[in-house]
């Protein structure tokens, strides 16, 4: 009797944690102060401090064409979690960010929370938002 009472509490339990894990949410980025309507943005989503800005350590990437002053990317059925969105407009179309000789970003760049980042590259932390429900962020791109 208790191993039947064991293995019931154990299957309604899986069955529990299964739906907290795949509620999901929309999220919705618009990135605006484009001022070359050329090339396309590039956007990685992360979802842990441990891997933020690692290229091919991405949540999700994504890239859109620019063909105007705004570009709206609309990523659907998320996981509600914590993520921060670093975007580059790759102006000449070669897939990588072009930095100068110190590491900055000569393409135009911004991250989520519209952070600026001072003498060093933004952290986690800096950029992070929660996505719990259908969300709308803007990104101004710095040039």
């Amino acid at each position: 009797m208790n191993i039947f009472l064991l293995i019931t509490a154990f299957y309604m339990s899986s069955i529990l944690n299964t739906n907290q894990t795949t509620e999901k949410a929309d999220l919705k980025i618009t990135v605006t102060n484009i001022k070359k309507h050329q090339g396309s943005i590039e956007l990685g989503i992360f979802n842990s401090s441990s891997t933020f800005l690692e290229k091919g350590k991405e949540f999700k990437l994504v890239s859109k064409k620019v063909t105007g002053d705004e570009v709206v990317f609309t990523l659907k059925d998320l996981p509600k979690d914590t993520y921060a969105v670093a975007i580059y407009h790759d102006v000449n179309s070669d897939k990588e960010c072009n930095t100068n000789f110190m590491g900055i970003p000569v393409e135009p760049y911004g991250f989520s929370n519209n952070f600026k980042p001072k003498f060093s590259k933004p952290k986690f932390k800096d950029c992070k938002f929660s996505l719990e429900k259908p969300t709308e962020i803007n990104i101004t791109l710095l040039h």
